[in-house]
């Protein structure tokens, strides 16, 4: 499966944010950026607030994966689908064009 180039934050995360210091915040950014690039589950044993938060965010992280991966697919099916008709299409003119040739009386 291809990876996506990164994940989405929406605004509702500022609520669960908000509860944080800078500092929590940032480590928690770092560790959802590890967790999306590397697959790396961060351990916040010394903090609470931040394990939730990481547990919280990592789940709209795979959702968001799911969802590319599922439109991924879709894409690669539709586009199959067409190129399939495109032959078909051909496939019929050409039959056609031999049984009714054109220019000929």
């Amino acid at each position: 499966m291809k990876k996506p180039m990164g994940f989405f934050t929406y605004f509702h995360h500022s609520a669960l944010i908000a509860h944080l210091s800078d500092e929590q915040a940032g480590r928690l950014y770092k560790a959802l950026l590890r967790y999306g690039d590397e697959g790396y589950e961060t351990a916040f044993n010394d903090d609470q607030a931040c394990a939730l938060a990481f547990i919280i965010l990592r789940g709209e992280i795979d959702l968001n994966f799911a969802r590319y991966a599922e439109t991924c697919e879709n894409r690669s099916r539709a586009a199959k689908e067409r190129e399939e008709r495109k032959r078909r299409s051909a496939k019929e003119e050409k039959e056609n064009d031999e049984r009714f040739p054109t220019g000929s009386t």
